[in-house]
């Protein structure tokens, strides 16, 4: 299960817990269980909050979509787009962590990027949220093996673009922009006196790679999951979960609160 010397987080001392305060998490992989959220997730969402630990959730969801989940949720906000969009929690307007001077010319570019890519990858399509974007462009994951995503990734850096992917998506972005710069921006605006060890990292896939990066989040963790791109990943995650997807995240949620409990 554990491996290239992921911690498993049964290992990690309570205290390394009982000073977590905020919890950024991905949520498609992390928060999910095939694909949906759990009576056990939101029961656990619920619980940190009442304790005092706060949850923002980073994913590479569209603006459009987050929007809706951040004010529906027990969290603190959501960032979407790996980075480009904050929506604190109880505001209806959106927080711009990417500056797009125009946005209808941004657009056209992103569209003209992806022509590009669908010239020599014919079969990748659009994704069905792609129309409710803002920073960037996405097409589904599928069957994309992992040659053809990193000729995807470079030809999109010969252009000038950055390029990541998830368990579900592929996403052509502004270069520079990732859920690391993003939520950086977001702790120093909302969270300034947060240390870094007070705020732990979650994730399961390479777009969450840059959140498992140690001189910004010294405290991060991986679902089990993550285990399947471990060898792709520069950084990886301190600590692994036991279980998978969102019972992953659970399992996080347990100690953290065992240990808030134990502290008091």
């Amino acid at each position: 299960m554990y491996y290239l010397n992921l911690i498993p987080i049964s290992q990690a001392a309570s205290s390394c817990w009982s000073n977590i305060r905020l919890i950024a998490t991905d949520m498609d992989g992390t928060l999910t269980k095939e694909g949906k959220f759990s009576t056990a997730l939101l029961q656990a969402l619920e619980e940190l909050t009442a304790s005092g630990v706060d949850v923002l959730i980073i994913t590479g969801r569209s603006a459009g979509w987050v929007s809706g989940i951040s004010s529906l949720m027990p969290v603190a906000g959501a960032i979407a787009e790996n980075g480009g969009i904050f929506y604190p929690k109880g505001s209806e307007q959106p927080i711009a962590l990417t500056a797009i001077p125009d946005l209808t010319l941004h657009r056209q570019q992103l569209a003209a990027v992806f022509a590009e890519l669908k010239q020599k990858f014919p079969q990748i399509q659009e994704s069905a949220d792609n129309r409710f974007r803002l920073t960037d462009w996405t097409f589904d994951v599928a069957a994309l093996t992992v040659e053809e995503l990193q000729t995807l990734g470079n030809l999109c850096e010969s252009m000038g673009w950055g390029f990541t992917y998830s368990t579900v998506q592929c996403h052509i972005k502004p270069q520079g922009q990732d859920k690391a710069v993003g939520l950086l921006q977001v702790l120093q605006a909302h969270w300034p006196d947060y240390s870094p060890t007070q705020v732990v990292t979650v994730g399961d896939s390479p777009n969450d790679e840059s959140l498992f990066a140690a001189n910004n989040f010294p405290v991060s963790v991986g679902v089990a999951n993550i285990v399947k791109y471990a060898s792709r990943l520069q950084n990886r995650p301190i600590y692994v979960t036991s279980a998978a997807e969102a019972a992953g995240f659970c399992e996080l949620a347990s100690y953290i609160l065992k240990s808030s409990t134990q502290a008091e």
